[in-house]
């Protein structure tokens, strides 16, 4: 049987999408050197992180996932001093964060993407004392967090934004000495926290928001021992954690379902007293993904919550080794580890030794691009995180395409670009003002972005491309594959 040419690309153009990806510089946002990009997070489908441009010190950007849509969001500490913003959240409609202007240290700030409506959110300092304030979380529309005092020490704090609803929630740690609350996640309509009081030391807290409903939920080292949650992570209605049991079992795999009693340890991957160190929790494939050490090797684990279907991915150590900053996207995993024990590269897997691929920057000769990578992050289309793919152009935001599956190439089949195969220029019926047309090539690479009012892609090469035509607010408004002759 004969296939049309049309019909041919559509069928070749989806394994082609589905499998091939290739790490994509973002911006090269100082063009001195590295800019130092940290604390990439994802909020309401754009990307902020904290960059250094050579000129304005470590400030506050903002991405769309394109290079024109990667920009400096505000100056924040004017010239070349640092502002240090982090902890990026979203609440009530803005991106809430905290930052340094040079005058007031760190305080509260906020940003509805555009530099002049990024503002002084809260001054801390007029709140009841406080000196500091740190790991800022959402919970029933409020913001919790570490604040310290010179009274209380640093305790649980909560705020709805101003002075007077900023206050002190409870403090665990009565005194002067502080309970140091941080490893917010919410579970099952709660707060769930490690925190440190004497006689039981650092141990895993809930809270409801209020005094009373604020306890301890397990003392798991039992008497002065330190039970140190860490990596809260909620998967298939349970909250799995890293927990110490101390001389028992060490650092092993936990869960919770709230309960004292319903809070045990899920297996002792390292027999006996020397423990495995789970981390990077995260839910992913219907199970629990993380990374556990057995004899001073990290691997890849997975567990559906019992014993028995707690396992390792047995892949081999001559294709990669230690891997750590774990997220899902798109329907995989992606994360970074060595190869040859120094070289850190980024890689993908479906969750099978078989679909476990490195994805490779071609011609890059650099020895661990990814080192020091503190977070690859999801967001939208793209996964973004910080590599060294050029000695050159140094450190900078890099980002990599989804897969781009059946489903989504059938996008909007009645509105479709033509000629498809097309040679000279695209066209589209009512295309809509101001959206642009992107067209990625087979390995995930943006090959060429057009406004759709004058789509020429006569200087493209042949082959197989995916279309996007996204509107001026990011929204993909159209998929399809597309045959470049």
């Amino acid at each position: 049987m004969i296939l049309h040419r049309r019909a041919l690309a559509f069928a070749l153009c989806i394994p082609l999408f589905a499998t091939a990806q290739i790490p994509t510089l973002l911006r090269n946002i100082n063009a001195t050197g590295g800019s130092d990009v940290q604390d990439i997070t994802c909020v309401e489908g754009l990307v902020y992180f904290s960059a250094d441009d050579g000129v304005s010190g470590n400030e506050v950007w903002v991405s769309d996932g394109t290079p024109e849509g990667t920009r400096l969001l505000k100056d924040i500490n004017p010239g070349a001093g640092d502002s240090g913003p982090l902890n990026f959240l979203a609440w009530q409609d803005r991106v809430y964060f905290v930052a340094d202007n040079g005058v007031d240290g760190y305080q509260l700030w906020s940003s509805d993407g555009t530099t002049a409506g990024t503002q002084f959110e809260l001054p801390m300092q007029d709140v009841q004392g406080l000196v500091s304030s740190s790991r800022f979380t959402v919970y029933n529309d409020l913001v919790v967090f570490r604040g310290g005092t010179d009274e209380l020490g640093s305790e649980l704090w909560r705020s709805d934004g101003t002075v007077e609803g900023t206050t002190l929630i409870m403090d665990i740690n009565p005194g002067t000495l502080s309970s140091n609350p941080h490893q917010f996640t919410e579970y099952n309509g709660l707060l769930y926290f490690s925190a440190t009081v004497p006689g039981l030391e650092e141990e895993l807290w809930v809270t409801d928001g209020t005094a009373e409903g604020t306890h301890l939920v397990k003392d798991i080292d039992e008497g002065t021992g330190s039970g140190a949650p860490r990596d809260l992570a909620v998967v298939n209605g349970l909250l799995y954690f890293k927990g110490d049991d101390g001389y028992a079992h060490d650092a092993e795999l936990w869960v919770t379902d709230g309960t004292t009693e319903g809070t045990y340890m899920v297996k002792d991957i390292v027999p006996g007293g020397n423990g495995s160190l789970p981390q990077d929790l995260l839910a992913f494939n219907g199970e629990l993904w993380f990374v556990a050490y057995t004899a001073s090797v990290a691997h890849l684990w997975h567990s559906d919550g019992t014993e028995a279907g707690t396992v390792m991915l047995e892949l081999s150590e001559e294709l990669l080794s230690t891997p750590d900053h774990l997220v899902a996207h798109g329907g995989s995993l992606y994360f970074s580890a060595y190869i040859n024990g120094s070289d850190q590269q980024l890689f993908r897997t479906d969750g099978t030794v078989s679909g476990t691929v490195q994805l490779v920057q071609p011609g890059s000769t650099v020895n661990g691009p990814l080192y020091p990578t503190n977070v690859i992050t999801s967001c939208g289309d793209f996964i973004f995180y910080a590599a060294k793919y050029d000695e050159a152009i140094g450190t900078e935001p890099y980002t990599v395409l989804s897969p781009v599956g059946l489903e989504e190439a059938h996008t909007d089949r009645n509105a479709s670009l033509y000629p498809n195969p097309a040679t000279d220029r695209l066209f589209l019926a009512d295309a809509p003002s101001n959206a642009k047309l992107r067209l990625f090539a087979a390995d995930g690479r943006l090959a060429l972005e057009r406004p759709v009012q004058d789509m020429d892609i006569a200087t493209l090469p042949s082959g197989l491309y995916l279309a996007r035509i996204v509107a001026q607010d990011g929204t993909v408004l159209h998929v399809q594959p597309l045959v470049k002759e």
